[in-house]
């Protein structure tokens, strides 16, 4: 519909591989709502009159409730629609053009649909710090050696381990609130690069959207897909410390180690040795994480090379941003699923206690404190026995050990049990906040 004054009908098998419609169903509905939001804008400022306005946000609603039905020869869900529009009230539907272009609607439908993904993704990782926490209470005094560099290191807790990965949990929250306020701006009115003519209250456009202001220049706002990559990389990042953490989760299913023990439902087994248990869905979150870090790759290579305007590269960067949406949610609501589920292995750990020396750190400096000699001294002197093969004169308690650290941040169980039920307690709070933010976001959809 674009094109054809200018270039002609075109060849439908370029425009299918250069179209973005299929991918655009992601954003159908916000697509829709702004258009409605624009139509009201035009109403006011008086370019429409109140029947014209009318009669263009009800076709527009006509369209939302028959659903999206991409077919050939659109080069985007901007085009279905208008095309749809002026189908249903002819020439009238050609106002929606004015004031604004595709590049600062799409980018405001983006940003909608992302706000949408960060609230469902933040939905997700509440409830799975309620898992976390909640087990870390019940595995507070359960033992686990705990490991660096692969080898057995020192003995703490499963509660502690999953505490650690709660505090990670928790930082990745907090920097999605601040990734939020960077998303939640409008670009709606902006125009295609350097503004429009028509009299836009791009506020009042923001407030119609839910949003919680606009972005300001016109350039940044059409041409900039920041607001993406910054929340794209911070959950990457996360994915990537939470891999490690299945890397520690395998090695204690291994039966060589057989620390923990998990629901029979996220195992499977092999199709010619019957005795296999492999730990199934963690591998498969596992191996999309891997995938997460190629589309975040995928989505700053795509960019990298394009202008500081709108080019049609950046259409290509956006279904990518939606895989590592989807990796995350539905990855941590697997890993939420099996942490409910796992338990330590207590005898097993115990016969590795008393064949490990993962206590020695601990005599050291006992040692050192009681006796007032240099830890260094103790130390090699520690050394020495444990080369000497006398491992039981520096063997201590497990559970007296971690009993007498009381340092912040350290497995003593009463510590980690207090810290697990103050993190819930701060939880509701955290939950309010997305609740709230859901719900403006809910609000547009009564615009369709």
């Amino acid at each position: 519909m674009y094109r054809k004054e200018a270039l002609g009908p075109g060849d439908v098998g370029k425009i299918n591989y250069t179209s973005s419609i299929n991918d655009d169903a992601e954003i159908f509905k916000y697509v829709v709502a702004a258009l409605i939001v624009h139509v009201n804008e035009l109403e006011k400022n008086g370019v429409l009159s109140e029947d014209e306005a009318a009669k263009i946000r009800e076709a527009l609603r006509g369209i939302y409730r028959d659903g999206y039905r991409p077919g050939e020869g659109f080069e985007d869900v901007h085009e279905f629609v208008e095309a749809e529009l002026i189908k249903r009230v002819g020439p009238l539907g050609g106002w929606v053009g004015l004031g604004r272009s595709r590049n600062d609607h799409v980018a405001t439908a983006i940003r909608l649909r992302l706000k949408e993904y960060v609230l469902d993704l933040m939905n997700v990782l509440v409830e799975f710090r309620k898992t976390l926490l909640n087990k870390a209470r019940e595995t507070a005094d359960q033992l686990i050696i705990g490991s660096t560099h692969k080898q057995p290191a020192q003995v703490t807790t499963l509660g502690h381990y999953l505490l650690a990965l709660d505090e990670l949990t928790s930082d990745l929250i907090d920097l999605l609130m601040a990734s939020y306020r960077v998303i939640d701006k409008s670009p709606l009115g902006a125009g295609p690069l350097a503004g429009v003519l028509t009299r836009i209250d791009r506020r009042r456009e923001a407030d119609g959207l839910g949003f919680g202001g606009v972005v300001n220049n016109s350039i940044y706002a059409t041409g900039s897909r920041f607001f993406m990559t910054q929340v794209l990389a911070i959950i990457v990042s996360y994915l990537v410390e939470v891999g490690r953490f299945i890397n520690n989760v395998e090695m204690w299913l291994m039966p060589q180690l057989n620390y923990v023990i998990t629901d029979p439902s996220h195992l499977a087994t092999s199709s010619i040795m019957p005795h296999k248990r492999n730990p199934a869905t963690l591998e498969v979150f596992r191996a999309r994480i891997g995938e997460a870090i190629g589309h975040l790759m995928a989505v700053l290579a795509i960019e990298r090379p394009v202008e500081f305007g709108y080019q049609l590269d950046l259409q290509e960067a956006t279904r990518h941003a939606w895989a590592v949406m989807r990796i995350a949610i539905d990855g941590i609501s697997i890993l939420k699923d099996f942490i409910e589920g796992v338990k330590v292995n207590s005898e097993r750990v115990g016969e590795d206690l008393a064949k490990y020396p993962v206590t020695t750190a601990e005599y050291a400096e006992k040692v050192s404190i009681s006796e007032h000699r240099p830890f260094r001294e103790v130390y090699n002197e520690v050394a020495r026995v444990i080369r000497s093969d006398e491992l039981g004169k520096v063997l201590l308690d497990p559970v007296q050990i971690i009993n007498e650290k009381l340092n912040e941040g350290s497995p003593n169980p009463n510590q980690v049990r207090e810290e697990a039920a103050r993190r819930l307690r701060s939880i509701e709070q955290l939950s309010n906040w997305i609740l709230n933010n859901k719900n403006k976001l809910l609000s547009i959809l009564k615009l369709l």
